[in-house]
């Protein structure tokens, strides 16, 4: 409880300072007040802190406040990826390069398998061709021997039967009979005398007398030419 004395005391300076002046007032405060008043806010005396218009605030506030809400809302659209899923995904990306690892050794082992094939296929053609070649030229070679042979062995018989006929022509000589002369030769060939195309024969004609002809058993066989003769002692 306060005493008599105080309250005395204080209803004096009441009455003295209802008495005095608003400056007189002002300066009876106490300091730490007076200099709280007399400052200014920081803000007026700092340009970078500038204090934010009213209705501004509370615009960007709420844009901000929509757009964080709908940003949570879309996150929490989308479910969160369950635990065994980075495991999987590692698991088929090893399983796929596994399998393009062995897509591309087969394809590589295929296509060396295949040009090894290539090269052996085509030595084995190159071999085949050359044979080829050779067997042609050795059976054009013995084909042109053995017509060489027979056109020498027809050579030879058409000597030999031309010595025969020389031989002939002089024992009718000899004898004082005139032989035959070549124009009637030809006369008895044109009209007895028959040719035809043969295959076995390499000259490709077989000639022969018709048995019609008054020589024909006097034909000699030109086979018997082609004999080798012995010299008589």
């Amino acid at each position: 409880m306060f005493s008599s004395t105080k309250l005395l005391r204080r209803a004096a300076k009441w009455k003295t300072l209802q008495q005095l002046t608003p400056n007189d007032r002002f300066r009876l405060l106490p300091r730490h007040f007076v200099r709280s008043v007399m400052v200014p806010p920081s803000h007026f005396s700092n340009p970078a802190n500038v204090p934010k218009q009213y209705g501004i605030d509370s615009q960007s506030s709420e844009t901000n406040t929509e757009s964080e809400n709908g940003n949570v809302s879309e996150l929490g659209n989308y479910p969160p990826p369950p635990r065994s899923e980075r495991p999987f995904r590692e698991l088929l990306s090893l399983l796929a390069m596994v399998a393009l690892t062995y897509l591309a050794v087969d394809n590589y082992t295929g296509r060396v398998k295949l040009e090894k094939l290539n090269t052996e296929t085509t030595a084995i053609n190159l071999k085949t061709l050359q044979l080829q070649q050779q067997n042609f030229l050795n059976s054009r070679k013995q084909q042109e021997l053995k017509m060489l042979r027979e056109r020498m062995d027809v050579s030879k018989r058409c000597y030999k039967m031309a010595l025969h006929i020389a031989l002939l022509r002089k024992q009718l000589t000899d004898l004082g009979v005139d032989p035959a002369e070549i124009n009637i030769v030809l006369q008895e060939f044109e009209k007895n005398v028959r040719l035809n195309n043969s295959v076995q024969n390499l000259t490709g004609q077989a000639i022969w007398l018709d048995d019609n002809s008054e020589l024909s058993g006097f034909v000699p066989d030109y086979r018997e030419y082609d004999k080798k003769g012995t010299l008589e002692a």
